[in-house]
């Protein structure tokens, strides 16, 4: 869906709601749980028909969960127009993450054909005035409070502004959001539902509803199982060994499957507390049920011998859970079951025994891919005796098997200098018949990673293999990427997510990028279900404005990263390397960015944008034009937190302008904010200029998502580039100004306090 500027063409006003009106069992409007407090309602005037929406007044009514013990943390929107008819129900979580955050229609209401359009205005309002979520979590908590009788004890919610808002589609839990296990449907309170005919029972049924629900669903959802999970051990004693049995299946498993065994695992750490709690209460047949399971779990997880990632994770379960275990799970468990196969000691082994131990260690970890390997062994390197690296790394790269030369030849892309430059050494020095195929191609792809004298030892390497006639390892046809990236920080800062096909199944890779510092952190995950997948973007997502983005974005400011990272020495890692296997990239290489040049070449694209040389389609010829109106607009930027919340300067050139400013009289903000754009920002307008640029390929690449036109972005960008405009003219700079004083401010405040205590 693509997300309008709204503005110049609507109003936004707190109007009282209208009439009473019911929204759902369990969900209530405000002005109806408080009569005698009825609140004001956000509403959106419209003067002429934008877009489908026609002409008139329609009102946000917030209305709140009413089911005692509840703590959903949400919030429905009731959208009515002047005649107090329905128009679109708007679910709304207050933590900024989990399945249903949203903002999204709910599927189960009455939705008019413009209703995206509608839900369009509430993201852009919820982005734009923070002060309204803050009300509404405000209210919740009053709700819960007059509902269970005692003050509201949640965890407290992320403040509004760090919070960017998009439109969401509707949570994929369908069976989830038909009906209650024990209540009536609540919409924005979805809770799980019974089992239907043909759909699995008992303990299987359970394990499903656990697996769709996932860790991150409501508490709501997540106590309704656990009473249910309890009723159904109280009813039928042999769930217990259906539970082991359940276990020990999905753990042979031909293709293992994750949520069901994440699920089936969460449900033997409740079984194992119920009935530790029953038996302390007493209940008669607790304690042999206990037995019972323990028994199931020695029989058809240890005895017939399940996969050891299964065995390992239900001794690490039973220990946790410290339950009175039977004589056999005790043995099993003192002994570490599981824990010492493919176990690896190196102080005392010899080289032939230290490879063959490694070998053994992967094949019980099922280390099948050479970038788990060499983080494997970067691990192993942490705890062991420094000295013993360079002779373990050479028994690596001479060894037999291909598997192991090419994990250490990995190392090479150790971030720590040291240890790079020490693996480039000895590459150089091994015979170039031992590099594999995927050795080269990954040395090929990366040679300009690496900063003088290294690369040069790596352009040796490679010589080395192709006079040994190695070959170049085929770089695979990547899939379908999809990446997001999160704004840039106050520092700089950006981080990437990208999921892209990995064989059978998916990739998801985190990149994370240090201005100044090159890449710093880069992570590769397998994205085995859809969950899998959805789990990932939902946590990209709940990062600060983090948006839907393009592959040529990725790769503009992974190159600006690595010329970064090279100047200052460091190699990005080997997962960087899986990374760029992943999505066919063996052209990144370190670039530097002119952000003068970027801007000329987007002002083609500018031109022409009417829609932003006027406030509205109607505007005279007299009307702003959009630089004008892009600039004014920016020194409204900062209630965007999550993009421009956190832009100030801070530093002792900060401190000592602004008590220059202060000595000795009285002065005026104006006066301070003008001295810090004057003789702070002035002085960083290169690095602003940059990072308003890239903010505005940002926005650019993230379209419909984009909470602030990119075009406007690059008019302020422009007046920055042009050194014959003060910053102090540029109400984006006074703004970051302003910030930077607040800050500075809070720190004396603080350290006047900290100090009278």
């Amino acid at each position: 869906m693509q997300q309008r500027s709204f503005g110049g063409r609507y109003r936004t006003v707190f109007a009282p709601a209208g009439a009473a009106f019911f929204a759902g069992v369990g969900m209530k409007p405000y002005h109806q749980i408080f009569p005698s407090a009825a609140g004001a309602a956000m509403t959106l005037e419209l003067p002429a028909q934008s877009g489908r929406i026609p002409k008139g007044s329609y009102a946000f009514v917030e209305c709140y969960c009413t089911s005692p013990g509840c703590d959903c943390r949400r919030v429905a929107l009731l959208v009515l127009d002047q005649k107090q008819r329905q128009k679109a129900m708007i679910c709304l979580g207050f933590d900024g993450d989990g399945p249903f955050s949203g903002p999204y229609l709910d599927g189960s209401s009455y939705q008019v054909p413009y209703a995206e359009e509608l839900l369009d205005f509430c993201v852009h309002t919820l982005n734009a005035r923070p002060e309204w979520v803050a009300r509404m979590q405000r209210r919740y908590g009053e709700v819960r409070e007059l509902i269970d009788g005692i003050p509201y004890r949640g965890t407290p919610f992320p403040p509004p502004e760090d919070l960017c808002y998009r439109a969401m589609p509707a949570p994929d839990l369908e069976t989830m959001l038909t009906e209650s296990v024990r209540h009536g449907f609540t919409p924005g309170c979805p809770q799980p539902t019974c089992a239907g005919q043909g759909e699995p029972s008992g303990i299987m049924r359970l394990v499903e509803l656990y697996a769709r629900a996932g860790v991150s669903a409501p508490i709501a959802i997540l106590l309704t199982l656990q009473d249910e999970l309890h009723r159904h051990l109280l009813a039928d004693p042999l769930a217990v060994e259906e539970l082991a049995a359940l276990l020990a299946a999905l753990g042979r498993a031909p293709r293992v499957d994750h949520d069901r065994v994440s699920a089936a695992q969460r449900i033997l750490s409740l079984v194992l507390e119920f009935y530790q709690v029953e038996t302390a209460g007493g209940r008669p047949g607790a304690r042999q049920q206990l037995q019972r399971l323990q028994s199931a779990l020695a029989l058809r997880v240890y005895r017939e011998r399940s996969s050891i990632e299964l065995r390992l994770s239900v001794t690490d379960i039973l220990l946790r859970s410290r339950v009175n275990l039977i004589p056999e799970l005790q043995a099993i468990c003192q002994a570490g079951e599981g824990d010492t196969e493919g176990g690896l000691e190196v102080t005392a082994a010899s080289s032939e025994e230290f490879v063959t131990g490694v070998l053994r260690h992967f094949a019980s970890m099922g280390v099948t891919c050479p970038f788990a390997g060499a983080q494997e062994i970067l691990e192993l390197f942490s705890v062991n005796d420094p000295e013993l690296r360079p002779g373990l790394t050479w028994e690596l790269l001479t060894a037999d098997a291909p598997f192991l030369r090419e994990i250490a030849a990995l190392l090479i892309f150790e971030a720590e200098p040291e240890l790079s430059r020490e693996v480039a050494r000895m590459l150089v020095s091994v015979a170039g018949a031992t590099l594999t195929p995927n050795t080269l191609r990954r040395l090929i792809m990366a040679r300009n990673w690496f900063a003088e004298p290294t690369r040069s030892i790596v352009d040796q390497t490679i010589n080395n293999a192709r006079r040994a006639r190695v070959q170049c390892a085929h770089l695979e046809q990547p899939g379908e990427e999809t990446v997001y990236a999160s704004t840039l920080d106050g520092s700089g800062g950006q981080v990437f997510y990208i999921i892209v096909a990995d064989q059978a199944a998916y990739a998801g890779c985190t990149v994370a990028l240090q201005e100044g510092g090159g890449i710093a952190d880069c992570t590769v995950v397998r994205l085995e279900t859809r969950r899998d997948r959805e789990d990932f973007i939902r946590a990209a997502r709940s990062q600060r404005c983090c948006l839907a983005s393009t592959g040529e974005y990725l790769d503009l400011r992974l190159g600006m990263a690595l010329a970064a990272g090279a100047e200052a020495g460091r190699v990005p890692g080997h997962w960087l390397v899986r990374t760029a296997e992943l999505l066919g990239r063996d052209h990144w290489k370190g670039s530097l960015f002119d952000a003068a040049d970027t801007l000329r070449q987007l002002s083609e694209e500018v031109k022409g944008d009417w829609h932003l040389r006027s406030q509205s389609p109607g505007a005279g010829p007299d009307s702003p034009s959009a630089e004008v109106l892009s600039l004014e607009e920016s020194g409204q930027w900062h209630r965007y937190r999550a993009l421009f919340g956190n832009w100030r300067v801070e530093g002792s050139a900060v401190d000592r302008v602004i008590e220059a400013a202060r000595a000795g009289k009285a002065v005026r903000a104006a006066t301070v904010l003008e001295r810090l754009c004057d003789q702070v920002l002035e002085q960083q307008r290169p690095v602003l200029l940059e990072r308003l640029v890239l903010q505005t390929l940002w926005l650019k690449a993230a379209a419909g998502e984009a909470p602030i036109p990119w075009q406007r972005m690059y008019h302020v960008a422009q007046a920055v580039a042009d050194e014959t405009i003060a910053l102090k003219e540029i109400p984006l700079a006074v703004s970051i100004a302003r910030q930077s004083y607040t800050a500075y401010r809070k720190r004396n405040q603080n350290d006047r306090q900290g100090s009278d205590t």
